[in-house]
């Protein structure tokens, strides 16, 4: 006995305590209670308290599961844009470093420097028209944009280009260019007599679509030793100035033209990151920079200046961020290291407004949110000094509910960026009063939906108190089957005639109406995945069973191969239907083995024509040659076809290389279709093709020249492309014929070999 205890024992004296005496009395009176009051009683209190214990739990969960799911939703998200970002950025280091190696390129930077330098030695006098013409442009045209901009006042003789050739250049092109602000690129030759307009007028046309297609915002070929600019496309301000010394020297740009300078190894290109940029009023800007090499001597530097609206329009989807998941509030950003916004902000777009009195709520400065108001843009101005940037940038990628940039607290998933030269995050958020807006409405129907069932239990628990005590019993056995997993071994047997033994009938009903529903689902199942399978591509098909209704795949490199058969209207009018019916499967099954061994897919065929294209749904470095292999089985299949039954059947193939483009169209019945400029090339080589020959154009005979012979056919006309050199295969020999001599079609067709049956 403890200490404790005795003064208890004291004070109750020799009677228990009141609780225990509570408790008893409570069991006593339950046990006079009759059944019905007790069934009565218990329902409503189970009822009550697993509603609320039930209710409690169900938000518990449901707001683990909603944060997780959109936390995976915006995980998801950022996963594909950064995907997407880095792989843009990727492709963009790999085109500057083509096009800095490319023969045309070459040759526009030397002769640009040449006739560049011809002017600058000329040393002509700075004509008194050619000042007078700058300065009405920037004091007139220059100036206001730009102040518009930036803080305080330009002053011309900061910006005033100093020598006679930038002077000479940028009044001939810009300020005497009859062209308004920001079309200047128009011009494309000054007629000024001189070599560097005879330069311009070869190459601007071509670079000026170059920069366009490509989507850049412009284009420079700069001297490597001088860091003069002697060609850009848009002709800003600071267009024949130098890099080195001129008023630029110190902006972005010339800081990536001189890290070029500084590493000039062919192939190495050079990023800068986002800045203001002066020339271009203020706006942020960032350059990618590369050496230009004839042979091995360095003769320039080709620069890009990046076009910022590509990257928001990947991280905003342009514009459809609800399309894309992210509700009315979510959105998708880059930081930079320096803690400032490399894209747009959505609120920005969307409520410039609300956007301005959020910033100014976190105490942003009133000069920051003029500068965000004139420039329309929250990028190099936004401060992000967040838990998420912070973490992001020192590595980490996660999830986290955190406050935002606008002091909203947010669901925010972040990650750092893998891109060559700068040091970015991207980060993808939601607000949290948006996420969790289903627990406010599940909170509502919690409540409602309690007290619904307080009155219903309560009106089932005095039904039940008269009707179901008794036969409840009967089902007590039967049950235990159920209960035990025995759904499927044995049916509920009734031990009464009432209306028990209805339920009991139509509950075996019931179960044996689910077994063949069930049987009867999943044969189904099985016959619908066999379908598909025969209308799509498995990742196709996978991709519908997903629920994706918008299937598409692009490629750039796949290879299209277009056939026709030859003599079937023949063989159907001298046979029987069935008999062609059967030898066309025969041949066609053998056209698809030889696809399907090569991994070439093959498309839905049209009467006589046949089409297969390889590289489209999974990436093959040697989609080429597998598509002229392809080629070569189906003239083998079809020479031992026609040996075999003593036929006389040609195929035309014409295969050309390049970008595919197919989708899965939805009408009254799926269909994978397939279509481009690739698809339609190489319907007109087979058009042009002698029958049993396989005609090709200039891409796929680079691809597989040193794999197979070809000779040189006539050019041929393709509409809305042009005209395109094509070749014929030329299977035997023993080298590659010259490309002059032409093969006549009685040549090519017996120089792809004999009989092989």
């Amino acid at each position: 006995m403890s200490v404790g205890s005795e003064p208890e024992l004291l004070h109750w004296g020799c009677s228990p305590p009141p609780f225990i005496i509570f408790g008893t009395q409570v069991m006593l009176g339950l046990g006079q209670l009759q059944i019905k009051s007790k069934v009565m009683l218990v329902l409503l209190v189970v009822s009550l308290g697993s509603s609320a214990v039930m209710g409690f739990l169900v938000w518990q969960r449901a707001r683990n599961i909603l944060t997780q799911r959109i936390f995976d939703q915006l995980t998801s998200v950022k996963a594909a844009k950064s995907a997407e970002i880095e792989s843009y950025f990727q492709f963009m280091y790999s085109q500057v470093e083509t096009l800095a190696e490319d023969r045309m390129m070459v040759s526009a930077m030397m002769e640009f420097d040449q006739a560049f330098d011809q002017i600058s030695d000329a040393n002509l006098p700075i004509a008194p028209e050619w000042s007078q013409a700058i300065e009405s442009y920037y004091t007139a045209e220059f100036f206001p944009r730009l102040t518009d901009n930036i803080d305080g006042t330009p002053i011309l003789e900061i910006y005033n280009p100093d020598t006679a050739v930038a002077q000479y250049l940028q009044y001939y092109y810009i300020a005497n260019n009859p062209h308004s602000v920001g079309s200047k690129d128009a011009l494309t030759q000054a007629n000024d007599g001189s070599t560097y307009s005879t330069v311009h007028s070869r190459y601007h046309r071509i670079l000026r679509n170059l920069i366009i297609n490509f989507g850049y915002y412009d284009l420079f070929l700069i001297d490597h030793e001088t860091g003069d600019i002697v060609y850009s496309v848009y002709k800003e301000t600071d267009f024949a100035t130098s890099l080195d010394t001129g008023p630029y020297a110190r902006s972005n740009f010339a800081e990536v033209v001189n890290t070029v300078q500084q590493n000039p190894e062919p192939g190495a290109v050079q990023i800068i990151d986002f800045a203001a940029y002066r020339p271009s009023y203020g706006a942020p800007a960032a350059f990618l920079a590369a050496p230009i090499y004839d042979g091995g001597q360095q003769v320039g530097i080709l620069a890009m200046q990046l076009p910022v609206d590509r990257i928001n329009d990947v991280l905003t989807g342009n514009q459809n961020w609800e399309n894309e998941g992210l509700g009315k509030t979510g959105e998708v950003y880059l930081v930079g290291d320096d803690f400032l916004m490399r894209s747009i902000s959505r609120f920005l777009l969307e409520d410039p407004t609300g956007y301005r009195q959020a910033l100014q709520a976190v105490g942003t400065p009133d000069d920051v949110l003029e500068m965000i108001q004139r420039l329309e843009t929250s990028i190099l101005l936004q401060s992000v000094e967040t838990a998420g940037a912070q973490a992001a940038l020192q590595g980490q990628s996660g999830t986290q509910i955190i406050d935002d940039y606008r002091g909203v607290s947010v669901l925010s998933s972040y990650a750092p960026l893998n891109i060559k030269g700068v040091n970015w995050v991207m980060l993808s958020e939601m607000d949290l009063a948006e996420a969790y807006a289903p627990l406010t409405n599940l909170q509502g129907f919690i409540l409602i939906t309690a007290v619904i069932l307080v009155f219903l239990v309560t009106l089932i628990a005095v039904v039940a108190a008269n009707s179901l005590v008794r036969p409840i019993s009967l089902l007590v056995e039967d049950s235990r089957k159920i209960i035990s997993g025995e759904l499927d071994e044995a049916d509920l047997q009734p031990t009464t005639h009432d209306e028990l033994s209805l339920l009991v009938e139509a509950f075996n009903a019931v179960n044996r109406s689910l077994r063949e529903q069930r049987s009867l689902v999943v044969a189904k199942e099985r016959e619908n995945k066999a379908l598909l399978l025969n209308v799509l591509p498995s990742t196709a098909a996978e991709r519908w069973e997903r629920g994706e209704t918008l299937i598409t795949d692009t490629t750039q490199q796949t290879t299209v191969l277009v056939a026709s058969l030859e003599g079937l209207t023949e063989l159907s009018a001298k046979r029987a239907v069935p008999e062609v019916t059967g030898l066309l499967t025969e041949l066609f099954n053998s056209f698809d083995e030889a696809a399907e061994s090569l991994d070439v897919l093959t498309l839905n065929r049209i009467g006589d024509f046949y089409f297969a294209v390889c590289g489209l749904i999974a990436p093959r470095m040697d989609h080429t040659k597998r598509v002229v292999d392809l080629g070569l089985a189906m003239l083998d299949s079809l020479r031992r076809f026609n040996h075999k039954y003593k036929l006389d059947l040609k195929l035309c193939i014409g295969i050309d290389g390049g970008e595919s483009i197919a989708a899965v169209i939805e009408t009254k019945r799926l269909n994978y279709h397939l279509w481009g400029e690739t698809l339609a090339i190489a319907y007109q080589l087979h058009q042009v093709a002698v029958s049993n020959t396989i005609r090709v154009t200039e891409e796929v005979h680079d691809s597989v020249r040193d794999l197979y012979t070809f000779k040189p056919a006539e050019d041929i006309e393709v509409n809305e492309v042009g005209r395109l050199t094509s070749w014929v295969l030329y299977r035997g020999g023993s080298g590659r014929p010259n490309r002059d001599d032409t093969v006549s079609e009685v040549e090519a067709i017996v120089a792809l070999g004999p009989d092989p049956a």
